[in-house]
């Protein structure tokens, strides 16, 4: 039977994340596992920055930029400091980059056994534009993956009508 004693947790602080994260729990409760909240900053390209807002300075990126990280910095102690209270082990890291290659990278230098993590369910043309974070996470990860779909989100056939 196979154990797990570090199991990562990636978060974009949505519900798919947090669903996900409940189940990194239970595991982390029945085999005594250390829990590794890590959550990807993905800054936006310099030549997107000027196509969304023609009048947007780089000074104004950086800032809001520094603030998001900031408050992801304080989301990530805060669900710490949860999970410390339920008697996990637990420790963040917060890594800027592409989410898939963060959160792989993150598996190989923590030596994870498990990485447990949400799936958005995009479809159709979102998939195609925004690709999927699990599904390459799934396809290049050194150890198993749990993900877990939000039951809100039904599957739809692409030739349903």
């Amino acid at each position: 039977m196979p154990t797990f004693n570090k199991i990562l947790a990636p978060t974009d602080f949505s519900d798919d994340s947090k669903l996900a994260l409940s189940y990194a729990i239970a595991l982390a409760q029945k085999f005594g596992a250390e829990v590794i909240v890590v959550h990807v900053d993905q800054p936006l390209a310099p030549v997107m920055i000027g196509d969304l807002s023609p009048g947007l300075d780089m000074g104004t990126v950086n800032r809001i930029a520094e603030e998001q990280r900031l408050m992801a910095l304080k989301e990530l102690d805060q669900e710490i400091v949860r999970l410390r209270d339920a008697g996990i082990k637990a420790r963040s890291l917060m890594r800027v980059g592409a989410p898939f290659l963060e959160i792989i990278h993150a598996a190989q230098s923590e030596n994870v056994d498990l990485i447990v993590m949400g799936t958005h369910g995009r479809s159709g043309l979102a998939h195609v534009l925004m690709g999927s974070v699990a599904e390459r996470v799934v396809n290049k990860a050194p150890c198993a993956v749990l993900t877990i779909r939000h039951p809100d989100r039904k599957f739809k056939h692409p030739l349903d009508k």
